[in-house]
Formats: structure tokens, sequence, C-alpha cells
């Protein structure tokens, strides 16, 4: 799909401000290189290492600015989406797909943090030395519910959550709307691969939340990928206790 007008207009009483940033890509970045490490398209070094059958994104460059003051600061990671083999499930990442790519990428760039994963998929769970994960259905409040207990979450302890689960918008808002209370006062929500349409229903979304939430609409640009496709994410914060 094109980028549109509409797409980045509506709202546009609210969501009117921003900035545009161009810079020399470092390929040889700390994230970029644990992408091809461990097999995740959140970026990368070099294409011939993309076990996908789509080009990587580019979300290691912003996550690079974002969290990089932090990575010694940040104690748990959330993250939906373990990355699915299973070509029968929506979201799968294909045969080649590695699953518990990113999740092994954050508990390399985050020393000290604990990361837990969760997914659909009860074939591709694994735990290691400060990697769990554990069965969540993102559509289901009493499965994210379920979830929570399970992995012994509470309230306000979540530093970064990041949504790479089935690129819905009503699944991410189910998601969300179910696990926000876990994040930090200055925590970081992520929801990864946004396309424009669903921008559109997150505009709406968040002009009707932003007495509680500030979301920032992140439109990226790589050479590798067509603009106006799905290389977007909305970055949230708190402004209130839950």
């Amino acid at each position: 799909m094109s980028l549109t007008n509409n797409s980045i207009g509506h709202k546009n009483d609210v969501f009117n401000y921003g900035f545009y940033i161009q810079y020399l890509k470092n390929d040889s970045s700390l994230l970029n290189t644990l992408s091809d490490k461990y097999g995740s398209d959140k970026g990368e070094v070099s294409s011939n290492l993309n076990p996908y059958p789509w080009p990587s994104h580019n979300y290691t460059d912003f996550y690079s600015l974002v969290f990089g003051l932090r990575r010694n600061e940040v104690k748990t990671v959330v993250e939906c989406g373990i990355g699915t083999n299973n070509p029968a499930l929506k979201s799968s990442m294909g045969v080649a797909g590695k699953p518990g790519a990113s999740l092994r990428l954050w508990k390399e760039y985050f020393p000290n943090a604990n990361i837990l994963g969760c997914d659909i998929d009860d074939d591709i769970l694994f735990s290691e030395e400060r990697i769990n994960t554990f069965h969540c259905d993102q559509t289901s409040p009493e499965s994210i519910k379920s979830f929570l207990s399970n992995a012994e979450i509470i309230e306000g302890s979540v530093d970064i959550i990041i949504d790479d689960g089935l690129h819905e918008y009503y699944a991410g808002v189910c998601f969300f709307e179910n696990i926000i209370a876990s994040l930090r006062l200055d925590g970081i929500y992520i929801i990864e691969d946004v396309t424009h349409d669903d921008i559109i229903k997150y505009k709406n979304y968040f002009y009707e939340n932003n007495a509680a939430f500030e979301a920032r609409f992140v439109f990226l640009k790589s050479p590798l990928r067509t603009w106006g496709d799905d290389n977007n994410l909305i970055c949230i914060t708190r402004k209130t206790i839950l």
C-alpha cells in the first residue's frame, strides 16, 4: 500500500508534530550485528544472512537511538511473538524462521535484563539463561492475564514491552490494554510492523486515550523496503498510574 495523505494527516489537529531524520547507516552497529547473529528481521548487516523471504526492517537503528543509553539499566523486557515457523499459523516467519531470535538479541543487548517472551505456538516455547517463554493468545484477555500470572509479572515492573505478534489492530489493542499496567512509568511500549491502514485506527484509539498515554508514530524509510509498507512503529509511554 502506498503512503497516502489521509494516513499521515489523520487527526491532523493532534498528530501533526514530528521530525524527519536522515543518517548514514551504521550497518555494523551492535543491534544490526545481533540481528544477523540470531536471525531476527529487526535489522541486518548483510542481506545474505536474512533467513526470511522479505527484506529486513531497520528498527534496530531506531532502537539503538532509544535504548542505547539504557542498556545496563534495563531489568525486564517482554516481547509478544517469539517467531513461529509453523506456516499454518498467522504471522508465521516461514519454515526457515528462527524462533526466539529477537529474545536472544535482547538478552545479549541488555546484559542485566530478564527476557520474557510469549506466543500462541506452544511448540516453540523454550527456556535458557535469562530467557523464559510462555503461552499467550494476544486476542484473549484471559490468556494474557494467565501469561502475566505464569511469568510472575507485577504491575509497574517492566522496562520495555514489544508487540511483535499478530500484527493486527484488534490483537494489538487487546494485548496493550491487558498488559500496559505492567509497564513502568518511565518504560517504553513498542508496537511493530504497523500497516498504514492500522495506523489510522491506532491514531483514533490514542486520540481517545491521550490523557493516559503518549503515542509517537514512527515511519521508517529504507532502500530495502517499499515506502508505505509495514515498516512502521508506534512508541508509547504512560502519563499516569493506571
